[in-house]
């Protein structure tokens, strides 16, 4: 995972109304935590939700400039607000380049199934996230993992998704990851098919008995 590089500032402590005053400048404040002291910064709203909006997945390594200063450091968590969705706040965990730690990645297919190309099956994407641990530049963006050999019925599960060099998944092996199973669409039009081609049948003979009725019945007037 590459860091990119994002200007912040340092900001005076905590006050509600200095707060406002920074988001309606175009501005969040934020925290660095994690090193050797906590920093309270404040960055510009757009610049971060450039840099969001371009990322692969929430997890990103950012090269915090804090003036002269440089720090590494993670975005841990992003608090928004419930209806505008405009960030409130930011977490940054500064993390060192040589030390493990554990992030939540996003599970991606990559290619397209057999089982779906030629077999009309459905990919059902089972595990959408996984926690792994790595040092910070050897963490992967999002997890790639090729499916274009699973069949339908097949299941590809945690043991065999492949992370580079240096990176351990945390969730069990055993559990599923993706799988393609059977077309239900087409399952449930045969169903309506038959169950149709049974009532076709069961008119045509109900046609017929009736029929037969209508003759004896108009040959036992004619003996009268």
């Amino acid at each position: 995972m590459n860091a990119i590089e994002l200007e912040v500032q340092s900001r005076e402590a905590r006050k509600r109304n200095r707060a406002k005053a920074l988001r309606s400048s175009g501005r969040v404040p934020g925290v660095v935590y994690g090193g050797s002291d906590n920093q309270l910064v404040e960055v510009e709203h757009k610049v971060f939700e450039r840099i969001m909006q371009a990322a692969s997945s929430d997890t990103v390594l950012l090269d915090l400039k804090v003036g002269k200063d440089k720090r590494l450091a993670l975005v841990q968590e992003v608090q928004h607000h419930p209806l505008s969705r405009e960030p409130l706040h930011i977490d940054f965990r500064e993390v060192k380049p040589d030390q493990k730690v554990i992030v939540t990645l996003p599970t991606v297919p990559v290619g397209e199934a057999v089982g779906v190309k030629t077999g009309g099956g459905n990919l059902e994407h089972v595990l959408r996230y996984v926690k792994v641990k790595g040092t910070p530049t050897s963490l992967p963006e999002v997890i790639e993992t090729d499916i274009a050999k699973l069949d339908i019925g097949q299941t590809l599960l945690v043991r065999d998704m492949v992370v580079p060099e240096g990176v351990e998944i945390l969730a069990d092996p055993s559990n599923a990851v993706f799988s393609v199973t059977r077309p239900r669409v087409v399952e449930a039009s045969a169903s309506v098919e038959d169950q149709a081609l049974g009532e076709g049948e069961g008119a045509s003979e109900g046609g017929a008995s009736s029929d037969k009725a209508k003759d004896e019945s108009s040959g036992g007037e004619g003996d009268k």
